[in-house]
């Protein structure tokens, strides 16, 4: 028997502390993000050389941003040791390019998304924590449109560039404005960027530029890389996340502070990030509150599953779970 689907209308009073997005949120946007995997994109694209395919074979992984680092160091280490080859820079470049042409593939121009960017605010300004999954650039967008009105109503504790370790600080609400949203990516965005000495930043915008294609360019630049996992199984995304202060940050202090009421919306709770909801659990989370589709034809399923993975991982008294319609009014995008 299915548990029930409320409204979110019915259940939003009783959670306002965090907010966990998936894949989902961004689907939700446009269809376009519902691909199976970067790579598979990129190879049905004709993109992956048999040199770079060699890369990712011999790592073990599908994650762009590890073979795209693991080559750029190559790279530099032979230009400094003054070591003439051109496989290893080539293999760089094409991993490079292949990344770019596969996210211009699928990333949405901010022109078409822009009238739902202010109902995405609006949302996620319900919640203390935002935590996005997803590494496009959809929820920053949101977030800049929602601090046009209310300067710093949402921060994403990077100052002047830099991400702010201490960053429970910020949770001070800036000026007059009431409340503050604290926004984390726990898995990178394409806006964060890291460079050689492993300094990791946020990419700025310039002026008469879009926030996509100067990401673009500062990759190209070749003086920095992404900093977002894409895919790979729980073990490698904590691998990922181990190599990034940021990331293990996010991860370590910030997942398992998400207080008591917890809403995750389009965010499948799969077992490739199992890492993530462990650290949830950690925390103080009493109720959780989970969206879905109420016409799905595994619902039943996809509701025990959820049940059963908080109730593993959970080490406390069982907690309060329930289901909302991710398409009811008020509810992310919906009017």
């Amino acid at each position: 028997m299915n548990d029930k689907v409320y409204e979110w209308g019915t259940l939003k009073d009783g959670f306002n502390d965090s907010l966990i997005l998936g894949n989902g949120a961004s689907i939700a946007f446009d269809k376009r993000f519902a691909y199976k995997s970067l790579k598979e994109r990129a190879q049905e694209r004709d993109l992956i050389s048999a040199d770079v395919q060699s890369v990712f074979d011999h790592l073990n992984t599908a994650d762009f941003e590890l073979v795209l680092r693991m080559l750029w160091h190559a790279s530099k280490i032979n230009e400094a040791l003054a070591i003439r080859e051109r496989r290893t820079t080539q293999a760089y470049h094409n991993v490079r390019e292949a990344l770019i042409e596969v996210i211009r593939s699928i990333h949405v121009p901010y022109e078409e998304v822009d009238c739902r960017l202010v109902t995405a605010a609006t949302f996620m300004s319900h919640f203390s924590t935002v935590i996005s999954l997803c590494y496009d650039l959809l929820v920053y967008w949101a977030i800049l449109k929602g601090n046009e009105d209310a300067p710093n109503r949402f921060k994403d504790c990077f100052v002047s560039g830099e991400f702010q370790h201490d960053w429970k600080p910020l949770r001070k609400p800036y000026a007059d404005s009431p409340r503050v949203t604290l926004v984390f990516y726990p898995h990178g965005n394409l806006a964060l960027a890291a460079d050689l000495s492993g300094r990791e930043f946020k990419i700025a915008t310039t002026p008469g530029a879009g926030l996509l294609d100067t990401v673009f360019h500062c990759w190209c630049a070749g003086e920095a890389i992404p900093l977002f996992v894409s895919e790979g199984t729980t073990e490698q995304k904590r691998a990922a996340i181990r190599r990034s202060p940021y990331l293990s940050t996010v991860c370590d202090e910030v997942m398992p502070d998400v207080r008591e009421s917890v809403v995750v919306y389009g965010w499948s709770i799969s077992d490739t990030d199992d890492h993530l909801l462990k650290q949830v659990c950690r925390s103080a989370a009493r109720r959780f509150a989970v969206s879905v589709d109420p016409q799905r034809g595994n619902l039943g399923e996809f509701q025990a599953m959820v049940h059963r993975k908080l109730e593993e991982r959970l080490t406390r008294n069982r907690c309060e779970l329930m289901f909302f319609d991710r398409s009811s009014e008020g509810c992310w995008i919906a009017p």
